[in-house]
């Protein structure tokens, strides 16, 4: 129990790390969600919650405008993801929690492109690049955790 609880903590300050970070705001992103995804696969559910809805608020300490912006698409994308790892949990979450993460991001890139939308985004003309990547880091982070839980359910039925 102790040695979870020291990796949750851990994983979470890196993830505000992450987000405080003098970075721009899609590896802020990708960073917090790959600790979120770590946290789930080395402390469980409720510190993955912890890390990806409250580490990125923590992000406005640095001050940036785009940053702001972007905070509601990232909380959203983390909350769906962390919900749809929860609740797919196994093989159905390699798909459901990275398409999910990304859902609000392809949503507010194709609502900005209308005219009753129009936004300017501060990721300027890399929206295709804010979306492909989180995918690639959801599904990663997934592969990541079932390895783990493989690992920690062959250990404890055999030892």
């Amino acid at each position: 129990m102790p040695q979870r609880l020291f990796i949750g903590l851990f994983l979470f300050l890196a993830a505000v790390v992450f987000a405080v970070a003098p970075l721009p705001p899609v590896y802020r992103s990708v960073g917090i969600v790959l600790c979120s995804y770590l946290a789930f696969a080395g402390a469980g559910m409720p510190v993955a919650y912890l890390t990806a809805l409250i580490a990125p608020p923590l992000g406005l300490i640095q001050g940036t405008g785009d940053w702001l912006i972007m905070l509601p698409i990232v909380l959203a994308g983390n909350l769906l993801a962390m919900l749809g790892l929860e609740y797919a949990w196994r093989l159905p979450a390699v798909i459901v929690s990275p398409v999910l993460l990304v859902v609000p991001a392809f949503v507010a890139w194709q609502l900005s492109q209308r005219e009753l939308f129009e936004v300017a985004l501060p990721w300027a003309v890399a929206e295709r690049s804010w979306v492909l990547l989180h995918l690639l880091v959801g599904v990663a982070g997934v592969l990541v955790a079932l390895f783990i839980d493989r690992r920690r359910t062959a250990a404890s039925t055999s030892g």
